[in-house]
């Protein structure tokens, strides 16, 4: 037979291959919606937020935007605590669909909300954040069954880089939001309280994604199985009560620590960074979703890079050079677009890109790392639980900033308060072990993480 002969992949590797395929796209799509979600606030409701509470002021309207924001970051918590459990009973397939399914139909609730002049200013805010907490519920328990599946399929080289494939799709979902956005506000303009986006244009991306997240759950639903790392381990009866104990115990006070330093830095990006824009003279919500388009494409490029880059050196080395990013370089592009020393779209939008860029890179590393820090029978709780509980403490920072402002500029605690996110995982990243190459199947076993 000649060297050059290829031997055909038996029955089984093709199978295990299109599973594996499968998982991912399955877990890249979820998350995708996931964070379209999330952002569509920011995005597409922000220049509509009058429609909700008329004559704010700028302060007033970023209290308001971040209540918005951190209720449904306060609702991911529960949503982990309830589905991590039964994603590690009864499987991170179910559980995935289910709350896919529950946060779509979230999606279009809100895409039909009375507004102020309907219903009051008081109730019309209350059923949007009230809708923004339960769609966080559902939010929560999507990202602890999704990507600990994936990374169970994944080959153990390259679970770095499949870790930061999925989370990739947190630039996904906003690109996504923002091509609607600036597709909307073409034939339906925003010029004040009357005008078509603020009456019924906003609506438009939050049934979209209603749409969408329905079809990625019925594909979860329908094509991808559990991993096989998943049914050949016992289970547990409390998953969350085994999870916090001994070696596990001690991953999630880490893992906790780590993801409360990355949401610090991410609120800033996420919702405080749009404010900054939008509060330059001239730059119009057309811009921003302009500027979101561009943003995206160095963001995936920033997570890819620093999976694959944790395959080669270790996690713990390329989360210390992402988190040194963090706490030494955003605070400069933040306190630049906040503080009116650069002016028009393109140079904005290159700040923008670049504190994009200076802030996602440690969560290119942290899907490997947390969920190989953690067993298989509360792998999902683990990941889940330490995920979405983080959210909690960074999800005030509307009032840390208003705090802050007493000691420096409004425009600057943006900076601040990122900068402190980064020193907070780097402190805790060192607490912890190197987890690169590690067997799923026994992590969690006495001497399985290597110092």
């Amino acid at each position: 037979m000649s060297s050059n002969t290829k031997i055909p992949a038996t029955t089984a590797e093709s199978e295990l291959r299109l599973r594996r395929r499968r998982a991912v796209t399955s877990a890249w799509a979820g998350f995708a919606i996931d964070s379209y979600s999330i952002y569509v606030a920011s995005t597409s409701l922000l220049p509509a937020m009058i429609y909700f509470q008329a004559h704010l002021s700028p302060s007033q309207l970023s209290v308001f935007v971040g209540m918005t924001f951190a209720a449904t970051l306060i609702g991911r918590p529960i949503g982990a605590l309830l589905f991590g459990h039964f994603a590690d009973r009864i499987g991170r397939r179910r559980v995935g669909s289910i709350t896919i399914y529950g946060f779509g139909t979230i999606s279009l609730l809100i895409g039909v909300l009375p507004g102020a002049e309907q219903v009051g200013a008081g109730l019309a805010t209350a059923l949007l954040i009230g809708l923004r907490l339960i769609e966080g519920v559902f939010l929560g328990g999507e990202y602890t069954a999704a990507t600990p599946m994936a990374l169970e399929y994944a080959p153990k080289g390259r679970r770095g880089f499949t870790g930061a494939l999925i989370q990739c799709s947190a630039s996904g979902g906003p690109f996504v939001v923002a091509v609607l956005t600036s597709l909307v506000l073409l034939f339906a303009p925003n010029a004040g309280l009357h005008s078509p986006y603020v009456q019924w244009g906003w609506r438009i991306p939050f049934i979209v994604g209603a749409v969408l997240a329905w079809l990625v759950a019925w594909f979860l639903r329908r094509r991808v199985e559990d991993s096989d790392v998943w049914k050949e381990t016992a289970r547990t009866k409390s998953p969350l009560r085994d999870m916090l104990r001994g070696q596990s115990g001690r991953a999630f006070i880490q893992s906790y620590l780590i993801m409360t330093g990355v949401f610090f830095a991410v609120n800033m990006l996420g919702s405080v960074m749009p404010q900054l824009l939008l509060s330059n003279k001239g730059y119009t919500a057309s811009d921003l979703a302009h500027t979101q388009l561009i943003n995206a494409w160095p963001g995936m490029a920033t997570y890819l890079f620093y999976g694959w880059l944790s395959d080669r050196i270790g996690r713990k080395r390329a989360l210390y050079i992402a988190a040194a990013t963090t706490l030494v370089l955003s605070p400069v592009t933040l306190s630049l677009m906040g503080g009116g020393h650069v002016h028009g779209w393109l140079q904005l939008t290159i700040l923008a890109s670049l504190t994009n860029v200076f802030i996602v890179g440690v969560l290119g590393v942290l899907p490997a790392y947390i969920n190989e820090r953690f067993a298989t029978a509360v792998r999902s709780s683990g990941w889940g639980v330490a995920y979405s509980t983080a959210v909690i403490i960074p999800a005030f920072f509307s009032y840390y900033q208003l705090w802050l402002a007493h000691v420096v500029p409004f425009v600057y605690t943006a900076g601040v308060l990122s900068a402190f996110g980064g020193l907070l995982v780097l402190v805790a990243v060192k607490a912890g072990p190197e987890t690169r190459g590690v067997d799923l199947n026994t992590v969690g076993e006495k001497g399985a993480a290597r110092a």
